[in-house]
């Protein structure tokens, strides 16, 4: 593999890390979002449990207006019922709102995940084919040499010194030897 293919690897792969980064980013934004629903959710609960409380507090006037007159009661058990109806309403309609917003955010954070996960399959399949293009190119390129000119070279040069050593003299191979046992001992 050359420099520049190598280059163009890192070049893709931190291409590919900041496309994981913005997926994240996305995740984190989506989470913020079901958070706010949430939200939402617990705001409409509470609102139908102040809306029990009306409903109670209307019953309980109602009572005390039927014990003092009739129509008093009628006319105050009428305006209860519209407020609560209107509450119901207004709430429902906001728990309608937040449950599409969370069908809208379970949604996009599935695309996010298949978006990424095909991201992650096409570079896995890349780099899989760079490995294989690679092997192709060296196998062919050698050939059968199994050494490199430079390690062909430490050879011939190993050969030489060998025949200098057949060759070399008792004297000679007594000085080698000398010079070996310092080595050794500094």
């Amino acid at each position: 593999m050359t420099q520049a293919e190598f280059d163009k690897l890192h070049e893709k792969i931190d291409a590919h890390r900041l496309e994981v980064g913005r997926f994240h980013e996305e995740v984190a934004s989506v989470s913020r979002q079901i958070a706010n629903c949430d939200k939402l959710v617990r705001l409409a609960n509470a609102g139908l449990s102040q809306i029990d409380g009306k409903i109670a507090d209307a019953v309980r006037i109602s009572a005390e207006a039927q014990q003092i007159a009739d129509v008093a009661g009628a006319q105050a058990s009428a305006a209860a019922t519209t407020a609560t109806s209107a509450a119901v309403a207004g709430m429902v309609h906001s728990l309608g709102e937040a449950t599409e917003a969370a069908r809208r955010t379970s949604l996009s954070l599935n695309l996010l995940q298949f978006k990424t996960g095909s991201w992650i399959a096409v570079y896995t399949m890349l780099v899989v084919l760079c490995c294989l293009v690679t092997g192709f190119l060296t196998s062919w390129a050698l050939r059968g040499n199994a050494l490199t000119p430079e390690q062909a070279h430490y050879v011939e040069l190993g050969k030489a010194h060998e025949a200098l050593l057949a060759n070399a003299s008792d004297k000679e191979l007594k000085q080698i030897n000398a010079i070996r046992t310092r080595a050794k001992t500094k």
